[in-house]
Protein backbone atom coordinates (compact mmCIF):
# COMPACT_ATOMS: atom_id res chain seq x y z
CA UNK A 1 0.00 0.00 0.00
CA UNK A 2 1.51 3.34 -0.87
CA UNK A 3 0.61 6.71 -1.56
CA UNK A 4 2.80 8.88 -4.30
CA UNK A 5 3.08 12.51 -3.89
CA UNK A 6 2.83 14.03 -7.19
CA UNK A 7 3.25 17.44 -6.33
CA UNK A 8 5.48 17.94 -2.30
CA UNK A 9 5.44 22.21 -2.79
CA UNK A 10 7.59 24.52 -0.88
CA UNK A 11 8.24 22.12 2.09
CA UNK A 12 6.46 19.27 2.86
CA UNK A 13 7.50 16.44 5.28
CA UNK A 14 6.74 13.72 7.63
CA UNK A 15 6.31 14.71 11.31
CA UNK A 16 4.83 13.52 14.32
CA UNK A 17 6.36 13.29 17.96
CA UNK A 18 9.32 16.02 18.92
CA UNK A 19 12.54 14.23 20.18
CA UNK A 20 12.05 14.08 23.85
CA UNK A 21 14.77 13.92 26.40
CA UNK A 22 17.43 14.95 23.63
CA UNK A 23 18.42 18.74 24.10
CA UNK A 24 21.44 18.11 26.37
CA UNK A 25 22.99 15.81 23.22
CA UNK A 26 22.12 18.96 21.05
CA UNK A 27 19.15 17.43 19.48
CA UNK A 28 16.33 20.19 18.51
CA UNK A 29 12.61 19.37 19.44
CA UNK A 30 11.60 19.32 16.26
CA UNK A 31 7.96 17.56 15.25
CA UNK A 32 5.15 19.08 13.93
CA UNK A 33 5.64 22.81 14.31
CA UNK A 34 1.83 23.01 14.99
CA UNK A 35 1.41 19.90 17.17
CA UNK A 36 -2.28 20.81 18.29
CA UNK A 37 -3.12 20.88 14.18
CA UNK A 38 -1.80 16.97 14.17
CA UNK A 39 -3.72 15.93 16.63
CA UNK A 40 -6.49 17.08 15.15
CA UNK A 41 -5.87 15.26 11.95
CA UNK A 42 -4.93 12.19 13.55
CA UNK A 43 -8.10 11.97 15.54
CA UNK A 44 -10.27 11.87 12.40
CA UNK A 45 -8.87 8.97 11.03
CA UNK A 46 -8.65 7.08 14.43
CA UNK A 47 -5.10 7.47 14.67
CA UNK A 48 -3.23 7.90 18.20
CA UNK A 49 -2.37 11.61 18.20
CA UNK A 50 1.06 12.04 17.86
CA UNK A 51 1.21 9.61 14.49
CA UNK A 52 2.89 10.32 11.92
CA UNK A 53 1.41 12.46 9.39
CA UNK A 54 2.55 14.81 6.30
CA UNK A 55 3.12 18.56 7.49
CA UNK A 56 2.66 20.71 4.10
CA UNK A 57 4.42 24.82 3.96
CA UNK A 58 1.99 27.03 2.48
CA UNK A 59 1.08 24.64 -0.48
CA UNK A 60 0.09 23.90 -2.88
CA UNK A 61 0.75 19.94 -2.84
CA UNK A 62 -0.71 16.70 -4.31
CA UNK A 63 -1.05 13.16 -3.43
CA UNK A 64 -2.23 9.86 -5.28
CA UNK A 65 -3.36 6.76 -2.81
CA UNK A 66 -3.19 3.15 -4.92
CA UNK A 67 -5.29 1.76 -2.26
CA UNK A 68 -8.46 2.76 -0.70
CA UNK A 69 -7.78 4.73 2.71
CA UNK A 70 -8.98 7.57 5.33
CA UNK A 71 -7.22 11.03 5.36
CA UNK A 72 -7.48 13.86 7.15
CA UNK A 73 -6.39 17.77 6.11
CA UNK A 74 -6.28 20.48 9.16
CA UNK A 75 -4.37 23.64 10.36
CA UNK A 76 -3.86 26.55 7.67
CA UNK A 77 -7.14 27.28 5.71
CA UNK A 78 -6.82 25.89 2.12
CA UNK A 79 -8.98 24.12 -0.59
CA UNK A 80 -9.10 20.44 -0.51
CA UNK A 81 -9.73 18.58 -3.22
CA UNK A 82 -10.34 14.91 -4.52
CA UNK A 83 -10.15 14.24 -8.18
CA UNK A 84 -10.50 17.89 -8.64
CA UNK A 85 -14.03 17.67 -6.89
CA UNK A 86 -14.43 20.37 -3.60
CA UNK A 87 -13.76 18.27 0.02
CA UNK A 88 -14.29 19.56 3.30
CA UNK A 89 -11.26 20.08 6.12
CA UNK A 90 -11.70 18.60 9.56
CA UNK A 91 -13.67 16.29 8.84
CA UNK A 92 -12.75 12.73 7.52
CA UNK A 93 -12.46 11.98 3.66
CA UNK A 94 -12.31 8.37 2.18
CA UNK A 95 -10.35 7.83 -0.82
CA UNK A 96 -10.64 5.08 -3.46
CA UNK A 97 -7.78 3.03 -5.48
CA UNK A 98 -6.23 5.67 -7.80
CA UNK A 99 -7.72 8.81 -6.22
CA UNK A 100 -5.88 12.05 -6.52
CA UNK A 101 -6.19 14.39 -3.29
CA UNK A 102 -4.82 18.18 -3.97
CA UNK A 103 -4.24 20.61 -0.84
CA UNK A 104 -4.19 24.48 -2.65
CA UNK A 105 -2.49 27.08 -1.29
CA UNK A 106 -3.23 28.47 1.91
CA UNK A 107 -5.26 31.64 2.63
CA UNK A 108 -3.92 32.20 6.03
CA UNK A 109 -1.99 30.60 8.39
CA UNK A 110 1.30 28.58 7.39
CA UNK A 111 1.25 24.93 7.65
CA UNK A 112 -1.60 21.79 6.76
CA UNK A 113 -1.65 18.33 8.05
CA UNK A 114 -2.31 15.32 6.10
CA UNK A 115 -3.03 12.79 8.09
CA UNK A 116 -4.36 8.89 6.81
CA UNK A 117 -5.96 5.99 8.36
CA UNK A 118 -2.48 3.40 7.67
CA UNK A 119 0.83 4.09 9.30
CA UNK A 120 3.50 5.63 7.43
CA UNK A 121 6.04 3.61 6.94
CA UNK A 122 9.26 5.14 7.90
CA UNK A 123 12.17 3.80 10.62
CA UNK A 124 11.51 5.50 13.85
CA UNK A 125 14.95 7.30 14.79
CA UNK A 126 15.52 8.18 18.56
CA UNK A 127 11.60 7.85 19.61
CA UNK A 128 9.69 9.32 16.95
CA UNK A 129 9.41 9.46 13.15
CA UNK A 130 9.41 12.80 12.59
CA UNK A 131 12.30 14.62 10.41
CA UNK A 132 14.78 16.69 11.59
CA UNK A 133 14.94 18.74 8.06
CA UNK A 134 17.87 20.66 9.37
CA UNK A 135 19.93 17.70 10.86
CA UNK A 136 19.25 15.79 8.05
CA UNK A 137 18.01 12.41 9.44
CA UNK A 138 14.55 10.85 10.28
CA UNK A 139 11.12 10.83 8.57
CA UNK A 140 11.97 9.86 4.69
CA UNK A 141 15.67 9.34 4.93
CA UNK A 142 15.76 13.18 6.34
CA UNK A 143 14.73 15.38 3.93
CA UNK A 144 11.52 17.01 2.96
CA UNK A 145 9.62 14.97 0.22
CA UNK A 146 10.24 15.60 -3.33
CA UNK A 147 7.65 15.23 -6.56
CA UNK A 148 7.46 11.37 -7.52
CA UNK A 149 8.64 10.10 -3.78
CA UNK A 150 6.47 6.79 -2.90
CA UNK A 151 5.44 6.73 0.76
CA UNK A 152 5.43 2.76 1.97
CA UNK A 153 1.87 2.26 3.93
CA UNK A 154 0.76 0.35 6.48
CA UNK A 155 -2.58 -1.63 6.15
CA UNK A 156 -5.08 0.19 6.58
CA UNK A 157 -7.34 -0.41 9.99
CA UNK A 158 -10.58 -0.99 8.32
CA UNK A 159 -13.57 1.36 8.19
CA UNK A 160 -12.71 4.16 9.49
CA UNK A 161 -15.29 6.34 11.31
CA UNK A 162 -16.87 9.42 9.32
CA UNK A 163 -15.96 12.55 12.05
CA UNK A 164 -15.99 16.13 12.36
CA UNK A 165 -13.89 18.28 14.33
CA UNK A 166 -16.52 20.18 16.56
CA UNK A 167 -16.95 23.80 14.60
CA UNK A 168 -16.14 25.47 18.44
CA UNK A 169 -12.44 23.30 18.16
CA UNK A 170 -11.61 24.13 14.55
CA UNK A 171 -8.55 26.68 15.21
CA UNK A 172 -9.01 30.14 13.37
CA UNK A 173 -6.03 31.36 11.49
CA UNK A 174 -6.04 34.47 10.21
CA UNK A 175 -3.11 36.68 9.41
CA UNK A 176 -2.38 38.57 12.78
CA UNK A 177 -1.83 36.28 15.69
CA UNK A 178 -1.29 37.03 19.39
CA UNK A 179 1.19 35.04 21.43
CA UNK A 180 0.90 35.38 24.75
CA UNK A 181 4.83 35.43 26.49
CA UNK A 182 6.35 35.22 30.18
CA UNK A 183 9.66 37.38 30.96
CA UNK A 184 12.48 34.98 29.99
CA UNK A 185 16.04 35.18 32.32
CA UNK A 186 17.35 38.01 31.08
CA UNK A 187 14.56 40.36 30.20
CA UNK A 188 15.60 42.91 32.68
CA UNK A 189 17.92 44.14 29.76
CA UNK A 190 14.86 45.65 28.12
CA UNK A 191 14.73 49.38 29.14
CA UNK A 192 11.33 49.38 29.14
CA UNK A 193 10.82 45.84 30.75
CA UNK A 194 8.14 43.37 28.69
CA UNK A 195 6.14 46.15 28.34
CA UNK A 196 9.07 47.03 25.11
CA UNK A 197 7.22 43.94 23.57
CA UNK A 198 3.78 44.41 24.12
CA UNK A 199 3.89 47.96 22.79
CA UNK A 200 5.01 46.96 19.30
CA UNK A 201 3.39 44.73 15.96
CA UNK A 202 5.51 42.38 14.87
CA UNK A 203 5.82 41.42 11.21
CA UNK A 204 7.26 37.51 10.09
CA UNK A 205 10.48 38.27 8.17
CA UNK A 206 10.99 35.69 5.06
CA UNK A 207 14.33 34.84 6.90
CA UNK A 208 11.86 32.27 8.62
CA UNK A 209 11.80 28.37 8.93
CA UNK A 210 11.15 25.69 11.54
CA UNK A 211 13.64 26.66 13.05
CA UNK A 212 13.13 30.22 14.35
CA UNK A 213 11.23 33.24 12.88
CA UNK A 214 13.09 36.59 12.49
CA UNK A 215 10.86 39.55 13.63
CA UNK A 216 10.14 42.91 12.06
CA UNK A 217 9.51 46.11 13.54
CA UNK A 218 11.02 48.94 15.49
CA UNK A 219 14.06 47.90 17.14
CA UNK A 220 13.54 46.65 20.98
CA UNK A 221 16.47 48.97 23.18
CA UNK A 222 18.42 47.06 25.94
CA UNK A 223 20.06 48.68 28.90
CA UNK A 224 23.13 46.78 28.30
CA UNK A 225 25.35 45.22 25.62
CA UNK A 226 27.08 43.37 28.02
CA UNK A 227 27.87 39.73 26.45
CA UNK A 228 25.89 37.14 28.15
CA UNK A 229 26.85 32.80 28.62
CA UNK A 230 25.34 31.12 26.15
CA UNK A 231 22.74 29.12 28.36
CA UNK A 232 19.37 26.37 27.22
CA UNK A 233 16.97 27.82 24.64
CA UNK A 234 13.63 26.15 23.34
CA UNK A 235 10.88 26.31 21.13
CA UNK A 236 8.91 29.28 21.79
CA UNK A 237 12.13 31.45 23.65
CA UNK A 238 12.36 35.07 22.53
CA UNK A 239 15.85 36.24 22.05
CA UNK A 240 17.35 39.79 21.18
CA UNK A 241 20.25 39.75 18.53
CA UNK A 242 22.21 42.98 19.15
CA UNK A 243 20.15 44.45 15.79
CA UNK A 244 17.08 44.73 18.79
CA UNK A 245 14.89 42.68 16.39
CA UNK A 246 14.00 39.46 18.63
CA UNK A 247 14.25 36.39 16.89
CA UNK A 248 12.09 33.74 18.03
CA UNK A 249 12.48 29.67 17.91
CA UNK A 250 10.91 27.66 16.06
CA UNK A 251 10.32 23.56 16.67
CA UNK A 252 14.15 23.05 15.39
CA UNK A 253 16.26 25.74 16.78
CA UNK A 254 19.24 25.03 18.31
CA UNK A 255 18.97 23.92 21.53
CA UNK A 256 22.11 27.17 23.28
CA UNK A 257 22.04 30.33 22.64
CA UNK A 258 24.44 33.24 23.82
CA UNK A 259 21.64 36.39 23.12
CA UNK A 260 19.80 37.26 25.98
CA UNK A 261 15.88 35.77 26.35
CA UNK A 262 13.67 38.13 27.16
CA UNK A 263 10.22 36.39 26.62
CA UNK A 264 8.99 33.50 26.50
CA UNK A 265 5.98 32.02 24.59
CA UNK A 266 3.56 30.23 27.06
CA UNK A 267 2.93 26.53 26.41
CA UNK A 268 -0.60 27.05 25.38
CA UNK A 269 0.18 29.31 22.74
CA UNK A 270 3.24 27.44 21.12
CA UNK A 271 1.46 25.66 18.63
CA UNK A 272 0.70 28.76 16.74
CA UNK A 273 4.49 29.54 15.68
CA UNK A 274 3.85 26.81 13.50
CA UNK A 275 1.60 28.95 12.00
CA UNK A 276 3.33 32.18 11.65
CA UNK A 277 4.20 32.46 8.15
CA UNK A 278 6.40 35.12 6.54
CA UNK A 279 4.48 38.48 6.35
CA UNK A 280 2.07 37.60 9.06
CA UNK A 281 1.81 40.05 12.04
CA UNK A 282 1.93 39.24 15.30
CA UNK A 283 1.04 41.13 19.12
CA UNK A 284 3.05 39.90 22.24
CA UNK A 285 1.27 39.75 25.23
CA UNK A 286 3.26 39.45 28.60
CA UNK A 287 1.15 37.73 31.05
CA UNK A 288 2.76 36.12 35.07
CA UNK A 289 3.52 32.48 35.50
CA UNK A 290 0.42 31.86 37.18
CA UNK A 291 -1.65 33.27 34.23
CA UNK A 292 0.17 31.14 31.68
CA UNK A 293 -0.61 27.70 34.24
CA UNK A 294 -4.25 28.99 34.42
CA UNK A 295 -4.28 29.74 30.33
CA UNK A 296 -3.01 26.14 29.62
CA UNK A 297 -4.94 24.30 31.69
CA UNK A 298 -8.16 25.84 31.03
CA UNK A 299 -7.12 25.23 27.20
CA UNK A 300 -6.85 21.42 27.98
CA UNK A 301 -10.08 20.96 30.06
CA UNK A 302 -11.72 22.77 26.52
CA UNK A 303 -9.86 19.97 24.55
CA UNK A 304 -9.85 16.92 26.66
CA UNK A 305 -13.16 15.32 25.61
CA UNK A 306 -11.71 15.42 21.61
CA UNK A 307 -8.44 14.74 21.94
CA UNK A 308 -7.56 12.72 25.59
CA UNK A 309 -3.94 12.60 26.26
CA UNK A 310 -3.37 16.28 24.42
CA UNK A 311 -0.27 17.98 25.56
CA UNK A 312 0.76 21.27 23.94
CA UNK A 313 4.28 20.42 24.54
Amino acid sequence: MTLTVLKAGLQSSIQAAPFRGLRKLAVPSGGAADGLSLALANRLVGQPLDTAAIEITLGPAEFRADRALAVAVTGAPCQVQINGEEAEPHQTLHLNAGDTLSIGRVWAGCRVYLALSAAIRVPEVLGTRSTLIGAGFGGLNGRALADGDVLALGEDGGDTPALVTPAELQPFFGHGFVLRVVAGPESDRLALGMAALARKRWRVSSRSSRMGLKLQGNAIDLNSAAPIRSGAVFPGIIQCPPDGLPYLIGCEGQTTGGYPRIGQVIRADRHLIGQLAPNATMMLVPVQPEQAEQILHEKLKLWTDWLPGLGLG
